[in-house]
């Protein structure tokens, strides 16, 4: 018998031997340092994809068509009540939506204080940085772009303006 193991960053699931039960090891795709629950702490709950993660009693099984349904995003057959696609990702459930998004949210959409300081006093640096973030698709890319701009305008603005100063004296 297997455990079964979603790492935390990369999402991909993987298996443990029952002997690993307790022990940490590193997701092969990420690298990630995962714990690998005892074998009570996995049999005990239903997971987020609406299936029992205990093992499998053939005898009481039903056919194997009943209790499910098909994901509204990438149609595959998943558990009825399930409140994430094991396929897709989508989440079902208002509760897990919502979660999600405030992690989210409070998890990079707000520039820190050193992005702040690069835009203002090297915009050309706080740009390539602000596209480097864009293309990696983060929240603080654009404004990071935007900030810059508009702090490399202001900087040539008064560039001009004390070189035109200082010729008048």
């Amino acid at each position: 018998m297997a455990i079964s193991v979603d790492c935390s960053s990369c999402g991909k699931t993987l298996k443990a031997k029952d002997s690993a039960a307790g022990k940490t090891a590193k997701c092969p795709s990420c690298g990630e340092l995962i714990t690998i629950p005892q074998v009570s702490e996995v049999y005990d709950a239903e997971d987020e994809y609406g299936s029992s993660a205990g093992p499998a009693d053939d005898s009481s099984s039903s056919s194997a068509g009943d209790d499910l349904k098909a994901c509204s995003m990438c149609g595959e057959m998943i558990a009825a009540a399930a409140k994430k696609c094991k396929f897709c990702g989508e989440i079902f459930d208002a509760k897990l939506k919502k979660s999600r998004r405030k992690s989210a949210s409070s998890s990079g959409d707000e520039m820190t204080t050193v992005d702040w300081v690069l835009c203002v006093i090297c915009p050309g640096i706080g740009c390539i940085v602000g596209i480097v973030r864009a293309i990696q698709g983060k929240p603080t890319g654009g404004k990071m772009i935007g900030i810059s701009i508009g702090f490399i305008i202001l900087w040539n603005i008064v560039s001009a303006a004390v070189q035109m100063a200082a010729q008048q004296r």
